[in-house]
Order: structure tokens, then C-alpha cells, then sequence
């Protein structure tokens, strides 16, 4: 069984994706991959219900009313009119530092049990691939949890998504000592989030959104269809002030939200110069939770972040479980090199490299070099120079996304530089980053 998240995809309507074989026993054709169209949509849910148990008739009618979907975004392989295995492409924009990237994920892709040991999830798979860069996507994006499967592919492991859990007693206390639950001069309310203040929830995020790497661009129609789909049981948000219904939000501005699943707390953002808010609004998650019978409670946040550290400090914090992988491939690797080669070329500058700096990459054979200066930056493929550095296309996926563990991979032979220069140009250009996709935009809708 396999499930994944995230976007980009391509089409047409449903038409023919993969090429039909020779008839098998006269009158039954080979399975084919094909486009989906909405003509499809009920065999997918009935399909989905019988490989999956499941998504819940909510949620994958939320999936059909996604911004973004389209029904060519789904593709089948059918056994004459029957299908026999599915999977479903997203269409997202992701921010990276100060760069936003078009990227596409996969998500419910699985075979019939009977159909199973003759290859259609790993045609699927390709056929997807093909679609998604074809669409202008640079990254493929899938969480899972069989890794495996992917790595056969081509995709590379690049982080976890973890949940930690504490006592919500204990948070309680624990924010109390250190003395996070004073209110001050001023009178911080918390409530239920109201429909119509859906502009503070895109305001917030936006604020929050800057400089990071991983979380998506969120338009308003997209926020929209989050709240509709309802992955969550409540939406908190913290007022600067006096909850009255009279007041314009600049009156009494909404300065923090919470996104709360069960006893999870899916997302927490504050806005700037308000961390504060966030211990009242954990402190209110878990005060929810005690009514509810619930004692503990749970969080997925940026590891190393200001919120992760926040509940690690103030509960006794048990072991992460590791609940899925983020699979990743460069479907496009020169076209992500160039997108973020401004990016390096400031980095470079910043770290006050001899400017202008030549920094090749020789991938599996595949040759490439990066030339940035403070004027710009240029990616030629097919061109090395002296100082490269050479690695396998693994490892690259990894580089671009700053989850390179150098060192280790220095050790291990794994990436090796041509020179003094290349090695120092390569750190500096792609440095370790805080990689992480926040999982609210994966939250199922509640059945």
C-alpha cells in the first residue's frame, strides 16, 4: 500500500498515456495506462475504497473539488474498462528560501490485489514521472511508507515526518514555570476562528512563510478548500485585545492561530513579534484535549524550530514516532540548478568567495557548471571546468535540498572535489538547510 502528497501534472483529456500491447487470448487487451477524466471518478472511488479501504467519501470529494485538480492530474491503468491501479498527481508551488519552485506529488498509488507482481505501480510511476515533468515540475515529491519502492526508482529519502508527544498536564505546567502564561498589560483572547476571518489565517502563514524551504504557497482559493475540507476539528486563534464583534481585525488583530486534529496539533504560527501567543495557544490545545479525556498530546512542527523547541523545553517530551518518509526526485536537475542559482550566487558573495566563482558538477557522467558572480549567475550543461565537484544524482537531490550530510559523505567517497576551491564553493553554495513541509496541507478530511 502506498500514499504520498504534493503537485504539478499535465494533460489532455483521457486519453492514451502508454502504448497497448497485442491481444492476450483473442479478446482481452493488455492493461494500458491512460488519463484519467471526471467520467472516471466513481470506479476511482470505488477502487480506492477496495486497495485503501478508504480515503472516506469526504475526502475524496475534497480531492475533486481541489483548486488545482484536474481530472487528466489522475492516471489509470485499465484492463479493458476495468482499473486495475491508480495514482493521483498534485499541482503545488513550493517556497525555497527566497525562490518558489513547481513541484508535483503523488498520492494514492496502489494495484488492485489480484493485478499485484506484474509491474503496473512501477509503470505508473513512470508514466506519472513523465506527466509531471512535462508539466514544468522540478521536483517530484511522495511521502510514504515504503521507501523502498521509490529508491528502486530513482527517488532519494531526504526526511521524516515525526510527531512528539508530552503530557497535557504537564505543558501546562511546564509553560506556567517558565513563566510563558502571562498575559501582561494587555489582554490576549483566544477563541474558535470565525469563516470570515480567513484573510488574518492567509495574512499569518504569508508572514511566516519567507525564507523558509518546504512549506507551500497557499492562495486565498486554496486556503479556501483547506477549511472546506476539513482536516482538522478546530481552528484557535489568539486576538491582541478585546473579542468584540464591532471591531475591525486592525482593531483587534488576530496575531496567532492553531490547527488542532484530535489530540494533534497539526499547525501553529504566530504572527511577528508575538512568540508569546503560541505557549497560550499549546497551553489552550491542551486544555481541549483534557476535556475531551485526552492526556496527551501531540505535534508536528519544523524539527529545531521555535515551536518543537518551545514543547520540548516546557513537556516531557516521549520519542518521536516516525510516521512516513518524504521521497524526492529532480525531475528536471539543470532546470532546479538554475532557478536556485541566484540564490547560490548570493551565498557565495556573502561568504566572500573570490567573485566570479566556477563551480562544476559531474553527476553520474553528466556534466554541468555553475558560474555566479555579483552581476548574476549561469547554469551550462555539458561544460565541467576545473573545480567540480563529482557525485552521483542521489547525492544531488540531497545538495539541492540542503540535506547533505558532507562529512559523511566526504568519508564514504560518496562526493568528492576536484580541488580546494570546489570544495569550499560547494558548501558555501549549498549549504545544510532546514528542510521541512508542513502537515496541514496533508491533513484527510474527517469522516
Amino acid at each position: 500500500m502506498l500514499a504520498s502528497v504534493f503537485s504539478v501534472a499535465v494533460g489532455a483529456s483521457a486519453q492514451e498515456v502508454g502504448r497497448p500491447a497485442a491481444r492476450r487470448g483473442g479478446s482481452r487487451r493488455r492493461a494500458v495506462a491512460v488519463q484519467g477524466s471526471a467520467a472516471d471518478h466513481p470506479a476511482i472511488g470505488n477502487f480506492l475504497t477496495a486497495v485503501f479501504q478508504g480515503p472516506p467519501p469526504s475526502e475524496f470529494r475534497a480531492s475533486l473539488e481541489d483548486p488545482f485538480y484536474r481530472p487528466h492530474d489522475r492516471v489509470l491503468i485499465k484492463q479493458d474498462a476495468q482499473i486495475v491501479a491508480h495514482v493521483q498527481v498534485t499541482r503545488r508551488v513550493m517556497q525555497f528560501g527566497t525562490q518558489r519552485l513547481r513541484v508535483a506529488g503523488l498520492h494514492w498509488l496502489g494495484t488492485l490485489p489480484a493485478y499485484r507482481g506484474q509491474g503496473h505501480a512501477r509503470r505508473l510511476l513512470a508514466t506519472a514521472e513523465r506527466q509531471m515533468a512535462s508539466s514544468g515540475a522540478l521536483l517530484g515529491l511522495a511521502w510514504t511508507r515504503i521507501p523502498q519502492f521509490f529508491s528502486r526508482a530513482g527517488w532519494v529519502a531526504c526526511c521524516r515526518r515525526a510527531s512528539c508527544q508530552a503530557g497535557a498536564g504537564d505543558l501546562i505546567s511546564g509553560l506556567m514555570t517558565r513563566g510563558l502564561l502571562r498575559r501582561g498589560r494587555k489582554r490576549l483572547n483566544l477563541r474558535p476562528c470565525r469563516r470570515m476571518e480567513l484573510g488574518a489565517l492567509v495574512r499569518i502563514y504569508n508572514q511566516n512563510l519567507a525564507g523558509t524551504f518546504g512549506p507551500f504557497e497557499r492562495t486565498e482559493a486554496y486556503w479556501k478548500w483547506l477549511l472546506q475540507r476539513r482536516g482538522y476539528d478546530q481552528i484557535c486563534v489568539a486576538l491582541d485585545g478585546p473579542d468584540l464583534l464591532e471591531l475591525e481585525e486592525n482593531l483587534a488583530p488576530i496575531v496567532g492561530y492553531s490547527v488542532v486534529r484530535g489530540p494533534r496539533i497539526v499547525e501553529l504560527l504566530t504572527a511577528p513579534g508575538y512568540p508569546i501567543v503560541a505557549a497560550h495557544l499549546l497551553a489552550r490545545a491542551c486544555r481541549d484535549a483534557m476535556e475531551h479525556g485526552r492526556h496527551v498530546v501531540e505535534i508536528d512542527a519544523r524539527p529545531n524550530g521555535r515551536l518543537d523547541k518551545l514543547f520540548r523545553a516546557a513537556g516531557n517530551v516521549a520519542a518521536c514516532a516516525r510516521t512516513s518518509t518524504l521521497m524526492v526526485k529532480l525531475l528536471d536537475p539543470w532546470g532546479v540548478l538554475r532557478a536556485l542559482a541566484p540564490t547560490m550566487s548570493q551565498r557565495a558573495e556573502a561568504a566572500r568567495l573570490p567573485m566570479p566563482v566556477e563551480l562544476g558538477l559531474l553527476i553520474d557522467g553528466r556534466k554541468c557548471r555553475l558560474a555566479l558572480s555579483d552581476r548574476g549567475a549561469e547554469v551550462v550543461a555539458g561544460n565541467l571546468g576545473r573545480s567540480y565537484l563529482r557525485l552521483g544524482s542521489g547525492d544531488l537531490t540531497r545538495l539541492v535540498l540542503g540535506q547533505l550530510d558532507w562529512d559523511r559523505a566526504s568519508a564514504e567517497g560518496r562526493i568528492k572535489a576536484s580541488t580546494n576551491l570546489a570544495a569550499r564553493a560547494g558548501c558555501v553554495c549549498f549549504p545544510r538547510l532546514p528542510f521541512w513541509c508542513p502537515p496541514f496541507d496533508d491533513s484527510p478530511a474527517l469522516e
